[in-house]
């Protein structure tokens, strides 16, 4: 699915998200990863049919964005109710969503110039 193109001043826009990958910034990505204000696109060794533990959400934690938008795939996965009490614990919110419905959250929410992070499994 490709995006229209934004003039945002966000730090990153995801421009793309199919099959073949996630396109953000002009760099093509085929593997989950995650984006966090002020820091390089990070890959994130999780498999799309892996249970999210807290465990995996540890760099997020680090840096405690307001929110996390969190793409689970192709289809909508719940990750371990311990997840949640982990990031609520640290006042940082979460919705999950299908990858695709997550790049665009995602873009809406940066170009308002939130605070968030995007863990992104893919394959879409």
């Amino acid at each position: 699915m490709q995006f229209a193109e934004d003039h945002a001043t966000a730090e990153f826009v995801i421009h793309s998200c199919g099959a073949e990958g996630i396109r953000v910034n002009g760099q093509n990505l085929s593997e989950s990863f995650i984006l966090l204000p002020g820091q390089p696109v990070r890959p994130w060794p999780v498999a799309v049919d892996e249970l999210l533990k807290p465990e995996h959400f540890s760099t997020v934690l680090e840096h405690k964005p307001e929110l996390v938008v969190l793409g689970t795939g192709a289809d909508l996965r719940l990750p371990d109710p311990e997840v949640y009490g982990a990031l609520l614990s640290q006042e940082i919110g979460l919705e999950a969503m299908t990858t695709t419905a997550a790049c665009r959250t995602y873009n809406l929410l940066a170009q308002d110039g939130r605070d968030i992070a995007a863990c992104l499994i893919l394959p879409v």
